[in-house]
């Protein structure tokens, strides 16, 4: 029993010491910035503020880097299906509203989570032969977002933070290591995980299909032998 506690503590804290390291890595990458110019600037949503009260700050950030020349495009991201609230096109007036021209904004859709966001963002960038985007959105949210990025092939990536670190960000930075474990286990752990099935799938099928021809064969031979 004693062996089996000694066991579970150790666990427990690899965890919790995996856990603070994440952290403590989220909140210096995305309290430091990284690049001075981009093709377009990706600012993301949050549904849960109402009336886009809670994108201020960070839209309120990508207007100054717009004004002084960082980048000559904006898009912008955020949930759609959340009632009647639609985040890229409330963070679209709030922009048009502080001097930037409609023709240089676009809208990120679906943009409800991260690797939605990520995918329509490459294909944007894509079609508009852009190749540097630079990141503007919380800090604690930096990291996540470049992953996601990164993994869909966007490889030239700047980041602007919002915010500075405070004691009322815990629960969201432990939020973001939550989530930034969950999106790697999705992307890389689940689909290597599902080719190891397919592969073992395979190999019994084969040795299946290698027994019965073999029977088949062991058959034939006896049938032949009894006449």
């Amino acid at each position: 029993m004693r062996r089996l506690f000694n066991l579970v503590f150790q666990l427990v804290a690899a965890v919790l010491v995996i856990f603070l390291f994440t952290a403590v890595w989220i909140v210096f990458d995305g309290l430091t910035d990284l690049g001075e110019k981009a093709d377009v600037a990706l600012v993301t949503g949050h549904a849960e503020a109402p009336q886009g009260k809670g994108e201020q700050p960070r839209l309120d950030r990508v207007v100054k880097l717009y004004n002084d020349g960082e980048f000559p495009f904006i898009v912008v991201s955020g949930a759609t299906d959340r009632g009647a609230y639609d985040d890229p096109a409330a963070m679209t007036k709030y922009l048009e509203s502080h001097g930037i021209a409609s023709n240089a904004i676009m809208q990120c859709r679906p943009g409800e989570t991260t690797q939605e966001t990520a995918h329509n963002m490459a294909q944007i960038m894509k079609s508009h032969q852009f190749e540097s985007v630079m990141i503007v959105t919380d800090y604690y949210h930096v990291t996540l977002t470049k992953l996601a990025l990164s993994h869909e092939g966007i490889t030239e990536i700047e980041k602007a933070h919002v915010g500075k670190l405070r004691k009322e960000d815990a629960w969201k930075i432990g939020r973001e290591v939550v989530a930034l474990y969950e999106y790697i286990g999705k992307i890389y752990l689940l689909p290597a995980a599902e080719k190891v099935k397919k592969e073992a799938q395979a190999g019994m099928d084969k040795s299946k299909t290698d027994a019965e021809q073999a029977k088949k064969k062991v058959d034939k031979s006896l049938n032949g032998l009894s006449k």
